[in-house]
């Protein structure tokens, strides 16, 4: 049985102990260990400086490339896409002030563009599933060979949702498989358009020879009302549509890009995170940064690498593979290195 004095010692050792460090401490430990934690600190705070030093310079670095590049966007652009249509698809009237740019430069490069394609929230939202079964409804009584058979990607039945997607890129492109007529196409463009599928704010569009496909900030979708199943449904239902628009311009052979709004230069979300991670759009072209003074100078210059063949990622997000296309009209741009799959001049 343990006794008092077994207590006594032990706490006579603890108390020794406890002197022991405060005198270490307090006399020679003192300074070696205070040295130590005030050397790294002071090597932190001028690590953490010169990180910061390198940050700023390279933000400065990428704003005066970005200001040069939206400068003289419309003299690099110039006469590129001479003798080529193309479309301006969106999905969000947040996009407007970039569509609006995007058209200008389009027709700075030589292009014949087409009334921009709104894409309207009816496309995919879980409550407008009986309008677009009617809307696919009158699209079979007109046309019945404009609408897909299968899902996007796979071999399953497509959904209404898909269906309409898919059938805007049918009215645009000009290698009609469906033999579609002028009167059919109009019709078609109406029904889509009574049913708040697309809105054409210049009327009917011609078809097109490529395409640019404007997308906005993914949070633009975001509906405060939704719960979490019905925002889930939301999101799927919108990426369904969108995946299965940009795999018909791809079955198609239309040479398209998707340039997309990238806040705080984040392309983790949204179509764009999609297509660059996905092989079905490898023959796509993608940019970010649309919300940028420079992204619709982006976006043109990567559709002009497309109809001459050429793809790639191009911008400021960590997936990009270079921050501009590298074809003639950037040579001396600071285009940088990246992957490219052509874009000599045709």
């Amino acid at each position: 049985m343990i006794d008092f004095r077994y207590h006594l010692v032990s706490l006579i050792s603890v108390f020794l102990a406890l002197a022991v460090g405060i005198v270490l401490g307090a006399g020679p430990l003192r300074d070696t260990l205070g040295d130590q934690l005030s050397g790294q600190v002071e090597q932190l705070r001028t690590e953490q400086d010169t990180l910061r030093g390198q940050v700023d310079e390279l933000e400065a670095s990428n704003d005066q490339l970005a200001s040069f590049i939206s400068g003289v966007g419309p003299q690099i652009v110039s006469g590129a896409l001479a003798g080529q249509d193309v479309a301006v698809i969106t999905d969000d009237d947040s996009t407007r002030s970039s569509v609006a740019a995007l058209g200008t430069l389009l027709e700075d490069a030589g292009a014949g563009t087409t009334s921009p394609v709104a894409l309207g929230s009816t496309l995919w939202d879980p409550a407008e599933g009986d309008a677009r079964d009617e809307a696919v409804a009158d699209v079979e009584k007109i046309a019945p060979g404009a609408l897909i058979s299968q899902g996007a990607g796979d071999a399953t039945a497509p959904t209404s949702s898909e269906q309409l997607a898919t059938l805007v890129v049918t009215l645009l492109s000009a290698d009609d498989p469906a033999g579609l007529t002028d009167t059919q196409r109009e019709q078609l463009w109406q029904v889509l358009q009574d049913h708040q599928l697309v809105t054409l704010a210049d009327g009917v569009p011609g078809t097109v020879d490529a395409v640019v496909y404007a997308s906005a900030d993914p949070a633009e979708f975001t509906v405060e009302a939704d719960d979490e199943t019905t925002a889930t449904e939301r999101a799927q239902g919108q990426l369904a549509a969108q995946s299965a628009l940009l795999a018909r311009l791809v079955e198609d052979d239309v040479p398209a890009v998707v340039a997309a709004v990238t806040p705080a230069n984040d392309a983790s979300t949204g179509i764009l995170r999609t297509v660059r991670g996905d092989s079905r759009f490898t023959t796509l072209s993608t940019t970010d940064r649309l919300q940028e003074a420079d992204g619709p100078v982006l976006a043109v210059l990567a559709l002009v690498e497309q109809t001459r063949g050429g793809s790639g990622a191009y911008g400021t997000t960590t997936d990009a593979d270079a921050r501009l296309p590298q074809i003639p009209e950037t040579q001396g741009l600071g285009t940088g290195t990246g992957a490219s799959d052509g874009g000599g001049a045709g």
